[in-house]
């Protein structure tokens, strides 16, 4: 079988509707996947972390936060008033970005990039802001006093940072076990790449380069071998294609011979005993 790729349920359905309508003979199977992310970050007093890293942004978002309490934040009201004070106008900004990813409204790429930038920049900003909260169990409505004159905070190093044996470093993993489905298809199935319909190329364009490429080699045997018997070695070369002019494309598939060869096989192209192959027709 030839795998064609791991879906979550929604896509999955998608691809092998395609697949099936094209005449494919498809097999869907689901399975249990961790996805494991891994991190880390400084995290410790202000005091403690500005002697380890440039934080000036970061302080500008603490300022945002004490802010936004003063105003009366409350859980409803926080993000609002927070990203008011990092970003003025972060609201008009991000409805621009939308209209513009949506294809609803043009802009010049300077614009897209600040558009995106300031965006990027909401997303810090919350992130830091929500771990200072949690951090310093500040909760929304009582009296912050002094929690946030030399707060804890953490911020995120990537993996070449100079020190991760410091005292202030925290490693973290997350791993998240998720469902998806791993649709295959008969590798004789792939020479039918031609009934594919049009939106699927579109929208699954890797999926159809790789069965495109399995189906070339499928056609190109049942082309060019002479009818009659052959061993294994010199059906695995078949399987070594190249082919084009000014743009060319090479495919090797001798290392999966055995496999294409019982496909073939099954679907009555030919017949396999030992290391001997004999077409048939």
């Amino acid at each position: 079988m030839f795998k064609v790729g791991e879906y979550y349920e929604e896509d999955a359905k998608i691809v092998a509707g395609y697949l099936k309508d094209a005449g494919f003979k498809v097999d869907i199977r689901s399975m249990v996947l961790a996805m494991a992310d891994y991190s880390a970050s400084l995290q410790g007093k202000l005091s403690l972390v500005k002697e380890k890293t440039e934080i000036h942004k970061r302080e500008e978002y603490l300022s945002a936060l004490k802010n936004a309490l003063e105003k009366g934040a409350d859980a409803e009201t926080f993000e609002d008033l927070f990203l008011e004070e990092v970003v003025p106008g972060w609201k008009e900004n991000l409805a621009k970005f939308r209209l513009i990813n949506e294809g609803e409204e043009k802009g010049d790429e300077e614009a897209e990039d600040s558009l995106a930038r300031s965006w990027a920049e909401c997303i810090v900003a919350v992130d830091f802001a929500q771990k200072v909260i949690d951090l310093n169990e500040i909760e929304f409505g009582s009296p912050v006093g002094d929690l946030l004159d030399d707060p804890l905070i953490s911020i995120p190093v990537g993996t070449d940072y100079l020190d991760m044996d410091d005292p202030l470093i925290i490693n973290r993993m997350e791993v998240e076990l998720v469902k998806k489905y791993e649709i295959t298809i008969d590798e004789f199935s792939a020479s039918f790449f031609d009934e594919i319909d049009d939106e699927f190329k579109d929208e699954f364009g890797d999926e159809f380069l790789r069965i495109r490429s399995l189906g070339l080699v499928m056609r190109h045997l049942m082309d060019v071998a002479e009818k009659g018997k052959m061993d294994i070695e010199d059906f695995a070369e078949l399987c070594d294609i190249e082919f084009g002019d000014r743009w060319r494309m090479s495919i090797d598939g001798s290392e999966v011979a055995e496999e294409i060869a019982r496909s073939l096989e099954k679907n009555g192209m030919l017949k396999m005993k030992g290391n001997s192959i004999k077409w048939k027709g």
